[in-house]
């Protein structure tokens, strides 16, 4: 198909350009730095273990999957993630090996910083070509959708709204499951006049967006097409049911399809554990001067314990004691009635107010991390109360423990965090479940940095469901956020 052909073109460009671009990089510094382009073996031997470390790096970051209408920026954050691991890589070694000593650091700064550049600069091309090629029609995949279901208009809202998709409805087939007339799609027929609807147009895919339970419709429509040589590709009406990593797989022969699993099995979970674990080692060591001053803090603030701990659900559906700096005083809150949310009604010191208001608080949940209790980037954890009431008043909101809870995540670095609409906090953790990988998690750690500390006790988003009271004997609560 031509669809499948262009962006093979586009894969194998990607994966021939980065190389020429890391040894063009690696040359190019060499020439400013020394003046020269004949490069002595020492940093010849340096090069080509940066490039079998890129190229190791690029697989691991999924840097040429091409996600389906994933935003430019998606892909300069993946080779930017790539090409830094596979630096620290580089530098690593060379430390290990007593090494490091022979290179110039002018030299190894130069090469990353062109690299990236050079890689970057080919991606701005890639997509500013794809895009006029596409316009162009070269490349779209004419598609006939049959049955305008609640799936099938999604469907169309979707491919209008992402052109990056490759893709283009040209018309569609009217069935008896149909909820609504698609604006902007000529109707080509019914379900009955399938044969000459085919015979009349040229599609290079056909989408049959069904409910699942129109088994007759769906074979019907299958037996028309054993005439025919199209992609077909079904679009499932799922009701509005949240689907999580699905994927069609073979297992001995017969089709089995996964309608929602954790992205984080095997390998996925091993790499995602040793990133937690070493990001969260490093932090800890960097930070422990400023835990100490805040420990203090919060002592001299109020008599108590420094560390506040919190049941909240992880994952599985499991509880664990979550670590906070204690922001309130003690007992503060001891017999009364707790609420979801609502934060800027809650007591706390002085100190407590900075060290909320600009998330120092939650610094301790880096040692629930070593623990293995929580990630770094991942849902924010709830208490188990509210989890109880909002697992049957949210549409998927207990998917969000198939993975582990996070100190940041998605939602609150889109400022979805305090007390904010929850459909919306759900809707983001979903989203980030759905398209994890060791890069997406970076980008969130990088914007955290910026964006993720400060905020507003209050919130500044619609209201959040659920705050009815409920009744607790702990001698001290703070609200989930």
């Amino acid at each position: 198909m031509q669809l499948t052909k262009f962006n093979a073109l586009v894969d194998l460009e990607l994966r021939a350009s980065d190389p020429i671009c890391a040894v063009s990089a690696g040359f190019l510094a060499y020439y400013v730095r020394f003046d020269t382009v004949a490069m002595n073996s020492v940093y010849s031997v340096a090069l080509v273990i940066l490039l079998l470390s890129t190229l190791s790096a690029s697989a691991a970051f999924r840097v040429y999957d091409q996600p389906i209408g994933e935003r430019p920026v998606g892909q300069y954050c993946r080779i930017a993630a790539s090409w830094s691991v596979a630096f620290a890589a580089l530098i690593a070694l060379g430390y290990l090996l007593k090494v490091s000593d022979l290179y110039s650091r002018g030299w190894v700064s130069l090469t990353f910083i062109l690299g990236l550049s050079f890689m970057a600069l080919v991606r701005v091309v890639a997509h500013r070509a794809t895009h006029r090629l596409r316009e162009r029609g070269v490349g779209i995949s004419r598609c006939l959708l049959i049955g305008a279901t609640d799936s099938g208009l999604h469907m169309i809202d979707q491919v209008e709204s992402s052109p990056a998709l490759g893709m283009k409805i040209t018309a569609y087939v009217r069935t008896s499951y149909d909820n609504g007339v698609p604006d902007g799609v000529p109707l080509a027929g019914t379900l009955l006049d399938l044969d000459k609807v085919l015979a009349s147009g040229e599609w290079d895919q056909v989408l049959v967006a069904l409910p699942v339970s129109a088994n007759r419709a769906i074979s019907y429509v299958l037996d028309r097409m054993d005439q025919h040589v199209m992609t077909v590709k079904f679009v499932p009406d799922m009701l509005g049911r949240q689907l999580i990593n699905h994927r069609m797989e073979d297992v001995a022969g017969v089709p089995l399809v996964t309608l929602r699993e954790s992205p984080l099995l095997g390998n996925a979970w091993l790499l995602k554990d040793i990133e937690d674990r070493l990001i969260a080692g490093a932090i800890l060591l960097m930070i422990s001067p400023l835990m100490v001053a805040l420990a203090i803090g919060v002592k001299l603030s109020s008599p108590g314990p420094v560390l506040y701990r919190q049941r909240r659900v992880g994952l599985d559906g499991k509880e664990f004691e979550m670590l906070k700096f204690r922001s309130m005083p003690v007992d503060m809150e001891k017999n009364k009635a707790v609420q979801w949310g609502n934060a800027s009604a809650k007591t706390v010191t002085r100190f407590g107010r900075f060290i909320r208001g600009t998330s120092l608080d939650e610094l301790p949940q880096f040692l629930n991390v070593l623990r293995g209790d929580m990630s770094i980037v991942g849902p924010r954890p709830e208490r188990p109360m509210f989890v109880e009431k909002f697992k049957g008043e949210i549409a998927g909101y207990m998917h969000k423990h198939m993975v582990k809870a996070g100190i940041t995540g998605w939602a609150q670095i889109n400022g979805w965090r305090g007390d904010t609409d929850l459909v919306k906090r759900i809707e983001h953790d979903l989203y980030y479940i759905n398209h994890w990988s060791v890069a997406f998690d970076l980008r969130i750690i990088f914007l955290t940095i910026f964006k993720g500390f400060v905020h507003s006790e209050g919130g500044s988003a619609s209201p959040s469901p659920g705050n009815a009271a409920l009744p607790t004997p702990s001698a001290a609560v703070e609200e989930s956020r």
